[in-house]
């Protein structure tokens, strides 16, 4: 739902939505109540898409890293595992935990260790929050200290991002577009645009904290059973210091070069 559909839906014009949306207090009783009611009808989804875009655009718009339309969009995946997937398969746990997502993103041999835990799956909704605000806020998990959980749940959001940002352009119509420039000497993107998502998963590998951020979600990668006896996934909420880059060749017994 669109700004102007959410204004029609409460019967204000669209000025007086975003003055409302800004400052409650500066209109009448009557229009609180008819926009407050509106925003009561929408899903969790269109609520957040409605109020956090210009925080998303604050956050991002200088940002090498991520375009603001692909933070908001990586937020929006987060916040749909929260509401929908995570959440609802904690009251009604029918259908095993491998197949809801994120964990569908896993490969099944992390699933395997966890079953359908329904405390590894609340503690990773709860890691989800975090996350979420992070993302708004402008932090991603590379920015300080944390969990390999969080890496993971960055480098699960990313697929289901770029679909949401393809298939639901309406939710990001509050957020400037951004074309990717190249530059002209070496014919590199200098200025990362909103279609690069291959591009952040270079990025993210380059500043990723936890050296195997991206093994739990590579079906079949041959170092994944090393890892889990390192680190198991109950032990992926624990903030101790990250493994590091070089760790996956450590773990193959290769040299790393200083």
């Amino acid at each position: 739902m669109t700004q102007a559909d959410a204004a029609r839906s409460a019967g204000v014009s669209l000025a007086t939505w975003r003055r409302w949306e800004e400052d409650p207090a500066a209109v009448s009783a009557k229009t609180r109540v008819a926009c407050e009611g509106a925003l009561k009808g929408m899903s969790e989804l269109e609520r957040r898409s409605l109020k956090s875009a210009g925080a998303f655009v604050e956050a991002w718009v200088d940002s090498h890293r991520l375009t603001p339309r692909q933070a908001y969009a990586i937020a929006v995946e987060l916040g749909t595992w929260i509401d929908t997937d995570i959440g609802e398969w904690l009251q009604d746990p029918s259908e095993p935990l491998h197949d809801v997502a994120p964990f569908d993103r896993f490969d099944l041999r992390v699933m395997m260790l966890v079953g359908d835990s329904r405390a590894w799956a609340e503690a990773v909704r709860q890691r989800c929050r975090v996350l979420y605000d992070e993302v708004e806020a402008g932090t991603l998990p590379f920015d300080r200290p944390g969990p390999l959980i969080d890496e993971v749940l960055i480098g699960a959001a990313l697929d289901g991002a770029r679909t949401w940002l393809q298939d639901m352009p309406e939710l990001f119509e509050r957020i400037p577009r951004r074309d990717s420039v190249d530059d002209d000497d070496d014919e590199v993107a200098s200025v990362i645009g909103d279609d690069d998502w291959s591009v952040v998963s270079d990025i993210f590998d380059d500043e990723c904290c936890w050296d195997e951020w991206e093994v739990p979600l590579l079906r079949g990668h041959p170092l994944l059973p090393a890892v889990l006896a390192e680190r198991h996934p109950f032990r992926w909420f624990d903030v101790v210091e990250p493994t590091g880059a070089g760790y996956l060749q450590r773990l193959t017994g290769m040299v790393v070069d200083d």
